[in-house]
């Protein structure tokens, strides 16, 4: 038997909302980061309702770790978010001070309000609210708010490395979820099973400075570079059709086209020869979507800083640049390296690797995976679900080393549209709706006794 659904009262929901505002109010801002003050709130708030919070990390940039006992140790389940936010670029454009809190209407407005500090107060609130109803857990459930996710992770580098054996966790349901999106007439809730890869190079391009006014004695390092850079924008690399990729092009394919015309354009057109010219097809209904498969069925390649250059009349002999590189599944950094070389072939360019991060991946076809999808249709009725392989990257990957099943799914309420809230996403008037903090938190009472059983 399912157990009963859990609903937020009046006066607990208005707690929910405080705990955001309160989050949002403590300037988490990365860099520097800060986020011990964050850590110290969320174990004051743990330890007012009995439960205990550990904040552990390295000093001013500690996480806060807490935990609720069911009636066995395993399994365990732990609920991951982050404190840290990004910088609030361009103040004067927002609505409200980027760190108050303000409330209009059913909106909560402030930097973090939707990345990531909804995710923390809605698992944060959900713990306590099992812990108050005393409701049955067979396993263990934990909470973990890291630090540093923005920026390089260090928090949960920190936590998985030195404190292993309070994070390890069978199951983790970590940042991801957002909104229901629209494909075609059907809404779907996208569960997170993984991301791609991460590679980060340096470029240096030698040349030979001189005199401005005399350009044939000399060698224009930002000319090779502008060179190379344009090599790597037109560089068509390989396709791969992951398992549930290939499950989201055809369910988007299905749900924009319509069963008869979809399931026509599937067949003659789902493979790494005429991808694009399916992708090609999906745009003309839905370019955001057709260029987010794009993104997951072959590696990107992004040529983003060049530096070179002092004075007008100084030509440069030496300039650098940095690409980002994200990978699919079956690529490693090697594969990035060597792609960049062969574009920078014969223009005197240095090819260095300074971030890596692999590909990492849950598989869907899990029980963990059927529990978070039957419990997210069971609340919101007329959803479906898919899975889905982030092209950004979360702090998911160190509890994948760890051997943990992740997936990323703090859903936000079935009424709410993604173009209420991805323009504030590292961007201004960053903003979440209470009906979304309710939904969350309900779903992730719901979720855990199922998941702990």
């Amino acid at each position: 038997m399912l157990n009963s659904r859990v609903t937020l009262t009046s006066s607990e929901l208005q707690e929910a909302v405080r705990f955001l505002k309160d989050l949002i109010r403590i300037d988490t801002t990365n860099p520097p980061g800060n986020e011990s003050r964050a850590a110290e709130y969320l174990k004051a708030c743990f330890e007012r309702d009995g439960i205990n919070c550990d904040v552990v990390g390295e000093p001013g940039r500690e996480n806060a770790v807490a935990r609720v006992n069911g009636a066995k140790e395993k399994p365990r389940l732990m609920f991951l978010s982050h404190t840290d936010v990004v910088p609030a670029a361009g103040v004067g454009t927002w609505r409200y001070p980027p760190f108050s809190g303000e409330i209009e209407g059913n909106w909560v407005y402030g930097r973090g309000a939707c990345d990531d500090k909804f995710d923390a107060a809605a698992q944060a609130m959900a713990l306590i609210i099992l812990r108050r109803r005393k409701i049955q857990l067979d396993g263990t459930l934990l909470y973990a708010s890291v630090a540093d996710e923005e920026v390089n992770g260090q928090g949960a580098k920190w936590l998985t490395s030195n404190e292993t054996s309070k994070v390890a966790s069978e199951y983790v349901v970590g940042e991801g979820g957002g909104p229901p999106i629209m494909i075609g007439s059907e809404k779907a809730y996208m569960i997170s099973t993984g991301e791609k890869g991460l590679v980060w190079l340096k470029l240096i391009a030698k040349g030979k400075a001189g005199h401005g006014s005399i350009p044939t004695l000399a060698d224009n390092a930002n000319i090779k570079m502008a060179k190379v850079f344009q090599n790597l924008s037109d560089f068509k690399t390989k396709i791969t059709i992951a398992d549930d990729v290939d499950a989201e092009i055809r369910s988007a394919v299905t749900g924009l086209f319509g069963e008869v015309q979809g399931a026509e354009l599937i067949d003659r057109y789902l493979s790494v020869h005429h991808l694009d010219e399916l992708l090609n097809r999906i745009a003309s209904k839905d370019k955001e979507i057709a260029e987010r498969l794009r993104a997951l069925t072959r590696m990107t390649i992004s040529p983003n800083v060049i530096h070179g250059g002092t004075e007008t009349n100084v030509i440069p002999g030496v300039c650098e640049g940095k690409v980002d590189i994200r990978l699919v599944p079956g690529q490693i950094d090697d594969d990035a390296i060597r792609t960049v070389t062969e574009c920078a072939k014969g223009f005197d360019v240095e090819v260095n690797a300074y971030q890596y991060s692999p590909v990492s991946i849950s598989p869907s076809n899990t029980r963990f995976y059927q529990i978070i999808s039957s419990t997210m249709t069971e609340l919101a009725p007329g959803c479906v679900t898919l899975p889905q392989i982030s092209t950004g990257m979360s702090d998911s990957r160190f509890w994948r080393k760890l051997g943990s099943v992740v997936y990323g799914c703090v859903p936000m309420s079935p009424a709410t549209r993604l173009s209420d809230i991805s323009p504030g996403v590292h961007g201004p008037n960053e903003r979440i709706d209470i009906p979304s903090l309710k939904f969350a938190t309900e779903f992730l009472c719901q979720l855990a006794p199922r998941v702990l059983s």
